[in-house]
């Protein structure tokens, strides 16, 4: 048994300890490394050659160490040192995702404190009530406290929507809700006007990209001029009094209920155009495309231009009532009793009224212009009524 060998075993009979172990084999290898030319020639008198070399300085001692270290494990059991590892390493994971999970939440939280930080600064710097995120959509109501005797709105896409009220007069607006643009000067919407200026309301909005809907709470009372105009979007008025009534619309339905006005001129490019009771002076509704309908309406002149279909209801206060159309029928309904007088044509369609009525055709053909003259014999006014369409037929109606 040679020294090496000794002092593993004085190691595993527990003679000496692994500290001792060690320092004795550094000793035997530093006076192996000391005699190394010596031993270059064993006993026989035969030269080491490099195989000898190899084993002796990687084999055999890669043997002896392996040896050494299985016997220290014996003593210093590297599984608990390898187990203390792994929970030093697991705490430190759970350490570092719990700070990371601790800083995300302060990022939001962050985040959320300045975004309702904006808002509370937003109330006290404005006299507006915002509700940006009160459903699908971005709300704004603006007070109007100002007086003013004329209205004029403008929305290039969007409805208006006028109602009556008895409270406080307010401008309500709905915008779509990828719109974000604000004023930071006004905290209002920044491609929307509201405002008075020189008596006059005015309500604005160019926006293309977002839609726009405007309710107008009004109280029913008169107003000199209001000049409603749009190039996308439908109109409404309920209740109100207005002098001077212009609606213009590039593409959009109008409907007018319970409205007085001494003047009125509607018109849409594209939509139907809807009067329901009311009072109107002298009103000219205008349809490129769309169908022309009313429902007890009182006015006392009227002139309808329209492309498509026109249903009107007249009353007796109405003494004059001018119809053209080129693509639909129009039917007429008069009152009962009504003397009449005016012209009735029409290219392709039938010319149908009362037997009552007093007419004479001026021209009669199966095919082609057809024309009927309306003749008052009574001594009192008669309705002056002049109808006239291209592709369609005509029709009067006794109420």
């Amino acid at each position: 048994m040679d020294s090496k060998e000794r002092i593993l075993k004085m190691l595993e009979e527990g003679k000496i300890t692994s500290e001792e172990a060690i320092r004795l084999m550094e000793t035997m290898d530093e006076k192996d490394s000391g005699s190394q030319s010596a031993a270059k020639e064993d006993t026989g008198g035969r030269h080491r050659t490099d195989k000898d070399e190899e084993y002796w300085d990687g084999g055999m001692f890669n043997d002896l160490y392996k040896q050494f270290m299985g016997e220290v494990n014996k003593y210093v059991k590297s599984d608990k040192i390898n187990e203390k590892y792994r929970d030093v390493n697991e705490r430190a994971n759970k350490t570092y995702k719990d700070v990371r999970s601790k800083f995300d939440n302060s990022q939001q939280a962050s985040q959320l404190f300045k975004s309702v930080e904006k808002a509370f600064d937003s109330v006290k710097t404005t006299s507006f009530d915002s509700m940006f995120a009160g459903g699908a959509k971005n709300r704004l109501i603006e007070t109007i406290d100002e007086e003013y005797s004329s209205i004029s709105i403008d929305i290039t896409n969007g409805n208006i929507n006028i109602v009556p009220t008895d409270r406080v007069q307010t401008a309500k607006f709905e915008v779509t809700p990828f719109y974000r643009k604000l004023d930071n000067k006004r905290n209002y919407f920044k491609d929307i006007i509201c405002e008075v200026k020189n008596g006059e309301l005015v309500i604005v909005s160019d926006i293309r990209a977002a839609k726009v809907n405007v309710e107008l709470n009004l109280n029913p009372e008169t107003i000199k001029r209001m000049i409603i105009s749009g190039s996308n979007g439908d109109v409404s008025m309920k209740n109100q009094e207005i002098k001077d009534l212009t609606v213009d619309l590039l593409n959009g339905d109008v409907n007018l209920e319970e409205t007085v006005t001494d003047q009125a001129y509607v018109r849409t490019s594209r939509g139907n155009i809807t009067v329901t009771q009311g009072a109107y002076g002298n009103v000219e509704l205008v349809s490129m495309v769309g169908t022309i309908n009313t429902d007890q309406f009182n006015a006392k002149d009227i002139t309808v231009s329209a492309n498509g279909s026109v249903n009107l209801t007249l009353q007796n206060t109405t003494e004059s009532a001018t119809i053209n159309t080129n693509m639909g029928s129009v039917n007429l309904s008069i009152p009962q009793g009504r003397a009449l007088e005016g012209r009735l044509s029409t290219v392709v369609g039938q010319l149908n009224y009362p037997p009552e009525v007093d007419a004479r055709f001026m021209k009669h053909q199966d095919f082609g212009l057809k024309e009927l003259m309306l003749v008052n014999d009574t001594d009192e006014p008669g309705l002056f009524i002049e109808v006239s369409t291209k592709f369609g037929s005509v029709t009067l109606h006794r109420s």
